[in-house]
């Protein structure tokens, strides 16, 4: 079941936070799961396994800019959202919260003044999602690339055929109700191909700094439209709707392809 966790934290007096925070946002929720289930939290941290949670970076009012990044004016709210893709994850990420409302970032305490939680499943995602073309728009609200096979460099544009067959195979690694087959999945490549198309858009690329790498990705919107009432529109818009948990493309555990959607027939 994907379940989105948003926190609203207070430090203490003001930090200096990276211009780009959301490899720490992945830091920090693997902080919390240690806390709770060592094991946990070192299988999460595996590379080339699908990771079952994403990020969103660490949103939060700044008093001015440095040259290490931003000075956070503790004034105001920090927020940062966890999503969660299979069962058993929010539970034990709110175990965490049972003893204590205090985490630490860069070694300063920051208290959880609240928690929201928003939650689905495959089955309602899947059931409410009509068949019908029409268009939809997802925004990219942070940095996000498409990876190349074999290829060290990125693509950056939203394109429909690369986004929805990855988002699907996300889709299948961790959903406990409609699977789809690798038959259906050619089937689905083919009517991308034939049947849906980036129609308008607005983007502009930016790089994030993450210590010592850096990375650049796409953000702004993209209007898609479909033709045909058929189960792959509806397919198409269930995954879309799902992209809000499990963002999009490369680097979704370090807050790369947060989206958000608008629509359908915008």
């Amino acid at each position: 079941m994907p379940v989105e966790v948003s926190l609203e934290l207070y430090g203490e007096k003001p930090v200096v936070m990276p211009s780009y925070t959301g490899y720490v946002s992945r830091g920090l929720l693997l902080h919390i799961l240690k806390g709770v289930d060592p094991g946990l939290a070192s299988s999460l941290h595996e590379a080339d396994r699908p990771k079952p949670y994403s990020v969103t970076p660490l949103w939060f009012k700044a008093r001015e800019r440095l040259k290490e990044g931003y000075l956070m004016d503790p004034a105001y709210p920090c927020r940062v959202s966890f999503r969660f893709l299979q069962d058993g994850l929010m539970e034990k990420f709110l175990r965490y919260f049972q003893g204590t409302g205090e985490i630490l970032l860069f070694e300063e305490p920051f208290h959880a003044a609240s928690m929201r939680l928003r939650s689905t499943s495959y089955k309602e995602l899947w059931e409410s999602s009509e068949a019908h073309g029409g268009s939809f728009r997802l925004y990219f609200k942070t940095p996000t690339y498409l990876a190349i096979s074999g290829s060290g460099y990125h693509y950056l544009f939203p394109d429909h055929q690369r986004i929805f067959p990855n988002l699907l195979r996300i889709w299948n690694q961790f959903s406990n109700d409609r699977m789809f087959t690798k038959k259906e999945l050619q089937e689905y490549k083919e009517w991308l191909l034939k049947s849906m198309t980036v129609s308008q858009y607005s983007l502009w690329t930016k790089v994030a700094y993450m210590r010592e790498k850096r990375a650049a990705g796409f953000m702004g919107w993209a209007t898609y439209e479909t033709k045909g009432e058929d189960q792959w529109a509806r397919t198409t818009l269930a995954l879309a709707k799902y992209a809000e948990y499990s963002n999009i493309g490369g680097n979704r555990t370090g807050g790369f392809g947060v989206t958000k959607l608008r629509g359908p027939s915008i």
